[in-house]
């Protein structure tokens, strides 16, 4: 399973564009993320284009991360004549939050559905199913990274986050993997809030290296890090 990334930026980076990942299968797409400047990526590069289905899932509420959300919505339901699924954790407390955004920028909650993660178990053949991880961010804000179990292994995508331990915690585990989709940062400064590249160097093995995909750059400089350790950056398609 590939995914393929709209953009590679952290927050203010807009020269990479907001963080954001989609995969396709049988006309329905997933899209992780809808940060503010990922709907013009996705009618730019006819992302949903013969698309009959979007589902989505968000790693958390910051604006970089949801921020166009309202638009697609608006999009698939009046000119797709769809209801975009938003695919929530089973125990979703940011809910709440999701609602209040959509509510503010004039989405009703008849224009989008909320399906819980196990509803797509055993669906797809892409992947066997998806599960949401919490994972410490913003002190603030419900924060999740994503797994994926798929024939090749799982894929796990980190959404932003400064916790170390849910990477360890899923090499522990012994799980066969496929890739690691993780989002680094050159700072390292107590209190930080995103994954400073040092630390990921520290629990990742040479072998493993090479399934290790970087995202959420902030400059030119981490990109130049990232790779001179071994890891990969993801590319934009």
């Amino acid at each position: 399973m590939e995914l393929n990334f709209l953009g590679r930026g952290s927050a203010f980076n807009s020269k990479e564009g907001n963080t954001s990942a989609y995969f396709i299968e049988n006309k329905e797409l997933f899209l992780i993320d809808c940060g503010e400047a990922v709907f013009e990526r996705i009618i730019k590069n006819d992302v949903v284009k013969d698309i009959e289905q979007i589902n989505v899932l968000i790693t958390h509420t910051h604006s970089d991360h949801i921020g166009s959300l309202g638009s697609l919505i608006m999009y698939s339901y009046y000119i797709m004549k769809e209801k975009v699924n938003i695919i929530i954790p089973t125990n979703a407390k940011y809910i709440e939050n999701i609602e209040m955004l959509l509510k503010a920028v004039g989405c009703t909650n008849d224009m989008y559905n909320y399906v819980v993660e196990d509803s797509f178990d055993n669906k797809y053949d892409i992947f066997s199913n998806i599960r949401f991880i919490e994972t410490r961010h913003s002190d603030n804000l419900n924060c999740y990274g994503i797994v994926f179990a798929t024939e090749n292994g799982i894929i796990y995508y980190s959404g932003d986050t400064n916790d170390i331990d849910v990477i360890r915690s899923i090499l522990k585990k012994n799980y066969k993997i496929d890739k690691l989709y993780i989002e680094t940062t050159l700072l390292n400064y107590e209190g930080n809030v995103h994954l400073y590249i040092g630390f990921l160097d520290e629990v990742i093995n040479e072998e493993l290296k090479k399934q290790v995909y970087c995202m959420h750059v902030e400059s030119d400089e981490c990109i130049k890090r990232v790779r001179e350790l071994g890891f990969n950056v993801v590319d934009i398609k």
